[in-house]
């Protein structure tokens, strides 16, 4: 008669060990889950700051906004990665960020990918906000996802946490302290979320395809911009850029305006090649930078030759009108006949303005607004060039 009940209990002490194993599992799969989106953060925050403080750190002659190269042969540094306007991907550069191995969940250092329109060696021609990145991300059902940030929905870097290894991948440890393959060429035996691993072309990443146990953390350029508008110091390190740029203009007679307009008194138009230029924005430690910013600028002058324009401190022969960021939709700078057309830079008030021959209503200083740095600083600034 014993017999059903120690049977009974025998069941009952079986579930529980069951039960048990099933909690231990599900609770060291939370931990290396909650290991992975910790490593993927410090790393994502750590690039972001990376760019926003490039020019500031060991980089005096660049500009902002620049991330880190690829760790490509194993040491935790960045290196040189491929061509201009390249994608590349390996480990992330771990002692360039001051950062340790970071590992995700499974013990795997952290794989990184950056477009070549953001890297920082070697440099694309113009990097500002305009700039897009090159991978488009997709969720589990093939859907685009459009990340906010940037114009055309894509992440100009990814982190990635590979996880353990899947069927057909093959890791060996090496003298390294992230493994083996030190040239990162044997990345598809880690990383299954991308479609290609260089080129200029987009580059689709789907982290949720079946096969594929990667984590991402995406970067965009709006991400970095958004941190750089923060400081105090952001807004006059731009007008500084401004300021150099209506110097190098102020010539006599001014150059000619690229692609002109007429509109009023001035003819509008793109800003001349600023390598034909001397002044203070060809110097060594703004180079980099007005280059960068051109595009985003506009040039006017007086097509009689004389001053026509009324400043807010006396007469101009021309203006250099900065042209902020975008309006939202209405003004696309994707394609280069997008970035060539003046009113997707400059508001209509400030058309209007200089074609009844006016600058006094248009602020000279650029504003940044700190309190609210996901905001767009798309009020049109012009300096008067006497």
């Amino acid at each position: 008669m014993f017999l059903p009940a120690l049977l009974v209990l025998a069941a009952l002490g079986a579930v529980g060990w069951l039960l048990s194993q099933q909690a231990s599992a599900a609770s060291r799969q939370l931990r290396q889950d909650m290991q992975t989106a910790h490593a993927l953060a410090v790393a994502r925050e750590a690039l972001i700051g990376f760019a926003a403080t490039y020019r500031s750190k060991e980089h005096p002659d660049a500009d902002f906004g620049y991330l880190p190269c690829p760790d490509l042969d194993g040491d935790g540094s960045s290196e040189t990665c491929g061509g201009k306007d390249q994608a590349s991907v390996g480990r992330l550069p771990y002692l360039t960020l001051n950062l340790p191995d970071l590992r995700d969940g499974a013990g795997e250092c952290l794989w990184y990918a950056v477009a070549g329109s953001i890297k920082n060696n070697p440099k694309a021609d113009v990097l500002n906000w305009d700039s897009t990145g090159r991978f488009r991300l997709h969720d589990a059902s093939g859907t685009t996802i459009a990340l906010p940030g940037d114009q055309a929905g894509l992440a100009a870097a990814l982190v990635i946490a590979a996880g353990p290894p899947r069927d057909g991948q093959h890791r060996s440890a090496g003298p390294a302290r992230c493994g083996g393959d030190p040239e990162a060429r044997n990345i598809l035996h880690y990383v299954e979320a991308l479609a290609a691993t260089g080129g200029s072309d987009i580059i689709d990443v789907r982290p949720d395809a079946p096969g594929s146990n990667d984590r991402i953390a995406p970067i965009t350029t709006g991400d970095i911009h958004r941190q750089l508008k923060r400081r105090s110091s952001y807004g006059p390190y731009l007008q500084g850029l401004l300021q150099a740029t209506a110097a190098c203009l102020a010539k006599s007679p001014l150059p000619a305006v690229v692609a002109p307009e007429n509109l009023g008194p001035v003819e509008l138009g793109r800003l001349p090649p600023l390598d034909r230029l001397s002044g203070p924005c060809r110097n060594a430690e703004l180079r980099d930078a007005t280059t960068n910013w051109a595009e985003t600028m506009r040039y006017a002058r007086c097509r009689s030759g004389s001053d026509c324009l009324a400043g807010p401190a006396g007469r101009c022969r021309g203006a250099l009108i900065f042209g902020g960021e975008r309006s939202g939709s209405s003004q696309p700078r994707l394609t280069p006949a997008d970035r060539q057309a003046t009113a997707n830079y400059l508001e209509a008030p400030t058309l209007a303005a200089l074609a009844a021959g006016h600058l006094g209503g248009l602020p000279e200083r650029i504003d940044l607004p700190f309190t609210s740095s996901d905001s767009a600083v798309s009020t049109d600034v012009a300096l008067c060039i006497p």
